[in-house]
């Protein structure tokens, strides 16, 4: 017997496709809004949280470097000795300060890799032969030294290559040897780090250890590496632990590999550390490398109520060091809360749009699928005469609806990925997960599906013959 009530609802559904498509789409615009906005906020949610409890967020750093224009008085119009230099000795600062909880110098840094790619243009490298081109060489490799002191291919390579007897040596020789690693990376970005920036940011190491106390101090050249950057030189995670204690080829000369860290899901991963070396910036030649490269210190607070106050004393402790305007203090998190505040308030305003066209989509879904039913009315008397239940009428209806809400849903998925994409590259706060989008989708049709229940319920009380009666 229910297989001709199955016919009836199908052959309603072709006969009026029209209405059946609106309500598609209906369901389909509800859905997307609300399934993008529902990301959307869970997303930024998620990463205000991440954000404000970074330990980037929950320090003070204090560096030298600054234009004119910004600084109350400008290093420019100093004596050079009485311009500041950062360095470790500096954060003897936190000494006199209980709130901080870590201070430590991370120096921004880049390896250049020797590999088979950098023997290629080795090989093919002509140096200048004639001393009119000297004048034009020098401006050509000059213009190809970057902001932070990092050389492009056509400069650095030849100048570097008569200096480092590595250069001299065919990449395969060095190939035989098993403790040497290549990488295929060109360039590989890291930071020079004092001890304390891996108990700041909770670092730990899955192969090997952390540099020891002596690793500051001597002129080993001693590296660890992040999880994703070591995995680039080996051919699975289980050859991890075999690259302790191998050396990394690289322009700057051999580096040896003493750890890798735990994966951190940050861009930590694909980066390097070495030791802050502060006896190597003693000398004249140190120091002015130093003062280019605007080394930071960087001061941990675990109370972030209290940054500001140690942001107060740090400047009154650097002004008494090297005298006014000679040292900028920074407070990273109020720019975070600002950024933090504003995200929060545009995805709470397009969550309430979000709900409200939910709203608006479900009461007319409700509105049309109410029209459809009571043109039903004979129908459904019918079937009921012929011993139809109210429970299967309501299960007819049902499936009607949910065959609806499923294609509906199936495009307002569809629809929500782009937007939601759009929304979270405008908010610089990445692709969200697609998870997220197929919950909110389900929750929305859910919401959609309540409604419907509406006109179902219609006919829980009526009677065959009022059912039959045509007005």
């Amino acid at each position: 017997m229910l297989s001709e009530p199955y016919k009836i609802i199908f052959r309603r559904f072709i006969n009026r496709l029209t209405e059946s498509g609106l309500l598609i789409i209906s369901v389909a615009l509800g859905v997307g809004a609300f399934a993008a906005g529902g990301t959307l906020f869970v997303n930024v949610v998620n990463q205000n949280n991440a954000l404000l409890n970074s330990p980037s967020y929950k320090e003070i750093v204090v560096s030298t470097r600054e234009e004119k224009e910004t600084m109350e008085v400008p290093v420019e119009e100093k004596l050079l000795n009485q311009t500041a230099v950062l360095t470790s000795s500096d954060l003897t600062a936190a000494e006199m300060i209980p709130s901080i909880s870590y201070s430590y110098i991370m120096n921004q840094s880049r390896l250049r890799m020797i590999n088979e790619d950098f023997q290629t243009q080795r090989a093919n490298f002509t140096p200048p032969t004639s001393d009119t081109t000297s004048d034009t060489t020098t401006d050509a490799v000059s213009s190809d030294v970057s902001s932070d002191g990092a050389t492009s291919d056509m400069a650095a390579p030849p100048e570097d290559m008569g200096t480092n007897q590595i250069f001299d040596e065919d990449i395969s020789t060095l190939l035989e040897d098993d403790s040497i690693v290549l990488s295929d990376e060109d360039e590989v970005s890291g930071y020079e780090v004092t001890s304390q920036f891996f108990d700041a940011w909770d670092l730990k190491t899955e192969y090997g250890s952390l540099f020891s106390s002596a690793d500051y101090s001597n002129t080993n050249s001693l590296v660890i590496l992040g999880s994703d950057f070591a995995r680039t030189l080996v051919d699975d995670d289980s050859q991890l632990s075999s690259l302790i204690g191998k050396r990394l080829l690289a322009m700057q000369g051999y580096q040896t590999i003493v750890g890798i860290l735990e994966d951190t899901n940050t861009d930590y991963d694909y980066e390097y550390f070495s030791p802050y070396n502060t006896d190597s910036i003693e000398g004249s030649t140190g120091g002015l490398r130093k003062m280019f490269m605007n080394s930071q210190l960087r001061f941990s607070v675990s109370d972030t109520s209290e940054l500001e106050s140690v942001s107060t004393m740090l400047n009154q402790w650097f002004e008494s060091e090297y005298g006014e305007g000679q040292v900028i203090i920074s407070n990273p998190r109020v720019e975070a809360e600002q950024t933090v505040s504003r995200n929060t308030g545009i995805s709470i305003l397009l969550l309430i749009l979000a709900i409200s066209g939910l709203f608006i989509s479900s009461v007319n879904i409700a509105h049309i699928l109410l029209s459809r039913t009571l043109r039903m009315k004979k129908h459904v008397g019918i079937l009921m005469a012929l011993g139809a239940t109210r429970r299967k009428i309501n299960e007819l209806f049902s499936i009607e609806a949910i065959c609806i809400i499923a294609i509906g849903t199936i495009l307002g998925v569809l629809i929500a990925l782009p937007i939601n994409n759009q929304m979270q590259s405008a908010l610089n706060l990445g692709i969200s997960t697609n998870w997220t989008i197929f919950v909110s989708a389900l929750v929305s049709a859910a919401i959609i599906f309540a409604f419907t229940l509406i006109p179902i319920r219609r006919f829980d009380r009526i009677k065959p013959a009022d059912a039959m009666r045509v007005r």
